[in-house]
């Protein structure tokens, strides 16, 4: 057999076998050991696949390889079933009685103030904010005074309310210092248990407090046994991460009533979404990621029944 053509075959052969893994990798990543937080990373980026799978196509496309090709429409397919059903928007049903907006504000905003007025102007009946600083409590505290007369704060996380708050209880979700809150909404149908939460960082060696953290929630929320619960914030993780599925054990997270993922950070371009409503007992109606308003995040807004 000729070099070249020998060298052909072992190309395509390479591709398709590329493929796919990438088609095995998406339908078992979680049963990959998690070294360092790698995979809580790849987890994170998984959606992204399907550009690499769209490269795989067109190469074995030029190639005309009958095996890459193959390889190539295997993990489109897997992709598709995965990822398709959430681009598409859901709506529910009911004109919603509760609207919630949560956001990260960024410790470093320049200008928190704006950031929570922009969030106000919608008028949501609780807002979430996560990584406040002095600066930006003091702002929150001084642009929500009026319309939002309720309010929680434990550490660098906050819930401010239209509605009366009660039983509120600070936590560590098993760290040393707190960095979540549980309060109770009442609200015209009843009491809601809301959980605010801003989880530790995700990077490549640093990830046990993150684990640790929604280990300890997903405890928390199977442990509580109210009837109408939401755990909302930034949870540092995206849904399709391992750490992440396992609240949805005992809790579900509505889909966007966007087209798209509903990716929130980075705020400029966003990659992943990091930042979550999941709720127990109650109707979701819409959920939506909002523009940018200063922070690295974007604020998501989801309505209830």
């Amino acid at each position: 057999m000729p070099a070249r053509r020998l060298s052909r075959m072992v190309a395509d052969a390479v591709l398709g076998v590329v493929a796919l893994a990438v088609a095995a990798l998406l339908l078992w990543h979680g049963a990959i050991p998690d070294r360092g937080g790698v995979m809580g990373l790849i987890e994170s980026v998984l959606p992204w696949f399907g550009i690499l799978i769209v490269l795989l196509a067109i190469i074995a496309a030029a190639r005309r390889s009958a095996f890459a090709g193959i390889g190539a429409l295997v993990a489109a397919v897997v992709w598709a079933a995965l990822f398709v059903p959430q681009l598409t928007p859901h709506h529910g049903e009911g004109d919603g009685n509760l609207s919630i907006i949560s956001e990260n504000v960024d410790a470093d905003n320049a200008d928190p103030g704006t950031t929570v007025a922009s969030i106000a102007a919608r008028h949501p009946q609780v807002i979430a904010l996560q990584e406040l600083t002095d600066t930006s409590t003091q702002a929150a505290l001084t642009t929500l005074a009026g319309a939002y007369p309720h309010h929680y704060i434990v550490g660098t996380v906050g819930v401010w309310s239209e509605l009366p708050l009660s039983n509120g209880h600070s936590l560590t979700l098993g760290l040393g210092w707190k960095r979540a809150l549980s309060v109770d909404v009442q609200t015209d149908e009843g009491s809601v248990r809301v959980y605010a939460l801003h989880a530790a960082s995700l990077r490549p060696g640093q990830f046990t407090q993150r684990d640790e953290m929604l280990r300890t929630l997903a405890a928390t929320l199977r442990a509580d046994d109210s009837t109408r619960l939401i755990a909302v914030g930034d949870f540092n993780a995206a849904s399709t991460d391992r750490a992440f599925r396992q609240l949805l054990d005992t809790v579900s997270e509505p889909r966007t009533s966007q087209w798209g993922l509903g990716f929130t950070w980075p705020a400029r371009l966003p990659v992943a979404r990091v930042d979550h409503l999941l709720e127990r007992g109650l109707g979701v109606v819409s959920s939506v990621v909002l523009p940018a308003n200063g922070s690295d995040h974007r604020p998501i807004e989801v309505g209830l029944n």
